[in-house]
């Protein structure tokens, strides 16, 4: 962002109504957290007797075409209201590098010239707010498109970066947040909240209105129920079993896996949550080969894998220093047996009447006996 004050007043601003340009592109990784202005905005607009009307739409779903078309139209019961069209990219690998240049070649490029022209002279009351969720920089097509839009016509695009904020920007964040609801929180209970959610900005949103529901005393939130209401969250949330992996947390896993496989599960779900498994262990076992065979430092590597976490607050500090021990815990050879482990879990989980429940914490106490062993 432009700014660096704090970052939810920088976005109040630049998404208001009276700041909103014909076009604007926003990206970066908490890209999507612009949902949560617009939405503010949305909210406002219904109170008054004319405000904008607001439409979506998915570029995997519907083409450039259709959307300047419709953009360009004229609509006969508009009666000059404004038009928001709120234009989604695809979802794309978190951490993708080329996702840019994908989105580029398959979206944009054949577009690029109507997009051109578009711009030139954009009709009135009408404003696209496109998001792009993910890392751009300089040189990338995708990139410099939309910055050459901005330049050639800057009354009427705009671009934004929205990056994850510093800690001490999400604990103010947070804290304004709630005082808008009437509430108020413990900076210990904030900071739970961060290591339970992570620095999601929408995540956190949902977590925040559910936590403002939940009765308190003085109407003050405490780590209490961070962990009461929150709870729910670490039992089926992948990034929960990830911590337990790489902090060594046994009992932990133990208890995630008893609460995933408490509500019954159906056979995908058990497979999509093997492959949350899986991940980690094949993201532990690549960084071992970049570490010992490419000598490349640890600190790249987790920077490359974790892009949405800030250097410089505590989360990124504590995540580094796990995925470092872990990478010393265990050998390549362990490592490497460990996937075909897993190969042979996924096949058993598919073709055998053997427990679920009992495969996986199976494997769970394998992995912690390999890292937690003694080593002379």
């Amino acid at each position: 962002m432009a700014s660096r004050e704090i970052f939810s007043r920088t976005l109040e601003k630049l998404l208001s109504p009276q700041n909103l340009k014909p076009g604007t592109f926003i990206y970066g990784d908490q890209a999507l957290a612009a949902r949560l202005y617009l939405d503010k905005f949305k909210a406002a607009s219904r109170l008054g007797e004319n405000g904008p009307e607001f439409k979506a739409y998915f570029l995997f779903e519907t083409d450039w075409a259709e959307i300047l078309d419709e953009a360009s139209s004229l609509d006969m019961f508009s009666s000059g209201r404004d038009r928001i069209f709120i234009i989604y990219f695809p979802d794309y690998e978190n951490g993708d590098w080329q996702a840019g240049d994908k989105a580029y070649r398959q979206l944009i490029a054949p577009a690029e010239e109507a997009l051109s022209r578009y711009f030139e002279q954009p009709p009135d009351h009408v404003f696209l707010v496109i998001i792009f969720q993910g890392k751009l920089k300089r040189g990338q097509k995708l990139f410099n498109f939309f910055q050459g839009l901005e330049n050639r016509n800057k009354s009427f695009f705009q671009t934004l970066e929205i990056k994850t904020p510093k800690e001490s920007e999400l604990l103010v964040w947070l804290n304004e947040e709630l005082r808008l609801r009437g509430k108020k929180m413990k900076p210990g209970a904030a900071r739970r909240l961060l290591d339970l959610c992570g620095p999601e900005l929408l995540t956190l949103s949902q977590e925040l209105e559910k936590l403002s529901l939940y009765p308190q005393k003085e109407n003050e939130i405490t780590e209490e129920d961070v962990l009461e209401v929150c709870a729910a969250r670490r039992n089926y949330d992948r990034f929960a079993l990830e911590e337990a992996l790489e902090s060594g947390q046994l009992e932990e896993a133990l208890s995630l896996n008893r609460s995933f496989f408490a509500a019954e599960p159906a056979a995908a779900d058990i497979l999509n949550y093997l492959a949350s498994i899986s991940r980690y262990i094949i993201s532990l076992n690549q960084a071992k080969v970049e570490v010992e065979r490419l000598k490349k430092p640890v600190k790249e590597i987790f920077k490359k894998s974790h892009p949405q976490i800030v250097e410089g607050w505590s989360l990124f500090d504590r995540k580094l220093q796990a995925l470092a021990a872990n990478l010393e815990a265990f050998s390549q050879k362990e490592l490497d047996e460990l996937i075909h482990r897993l190969a042979r879990l996924d096949l058993s989980l598919k073709s055998s009447d053997l427990e679920p429940e009992i495969l996986i914490e199976t494997f769970l106490l394998d992995y912690f006996t390999l890292r937690d062993k003694k080593t002379g």
